[in-house]
């Protein structure tokens, strides 16, 4: 899946086991693994700068109302991330579980990928996939980005 991909997920699973409704954002993608990170548009624990907070106590990026597809100010949440398989990503979209919304433009999906690595909770494997598909992110064409 293209960094930068916004989807919504009827029934996105959280790491504590419960289940929602979530605006999900792709990292990248590798050796059939996508990395994934949830989105909340509650202020509550962050703080209104615009971009990456990668070293406040909730690792977070700011997307400000307008910037992009989202209707609200929305935080990307970087303290907890998210790996689907391929596979299960393809057969939850074909089911209507997973639906594509938009996609985050170019230049913010770089900030957010660079910001998502600074971030201590990202795994190194995580940190891995996220790292290559940067660096081919950046590579793509010129209308790419």
């Amino acid at each position: 899946m293209t960094p930068g991909t916004l989807f919504f997920d009827r029934h996105f699973r959280f790491h504590d086991g419960e289940e929602g409704q979530k605006f999900l954002i792709a990292l990248g993608t590798a050796h059939g693994v996508t990395i994934v990170v949830k989105t909340t548009s509650q202020a509550r624990r962050f703080r209104n700068d615009s971009g990456c907070q990668a070293e406040h106590r909730f690792p977070n990026f700011h997307l400000v109302k307008g910037c992009c597809c989202l209707p609200k100010p929305t935080w990307v949440c970087l303290d907890e991330y998210y790996e689907f398989k391929d596979s299960e990503l393809l057969q939850r979209h074909f089911s209507g579980d997973i639906n594509r919304r938009g996609a985050l433009p170019d230049p913010i999906t770089i900030e957010l990928m660079e910001c998502a690595l600074r971030s201590d909770d990202i795994s190194p494997r995580q940190n891995n996939i996220v790292q290559t598909a940067l660096d081919a992110f950046r590579a793509a064409p010129a209308e790419n980005q």
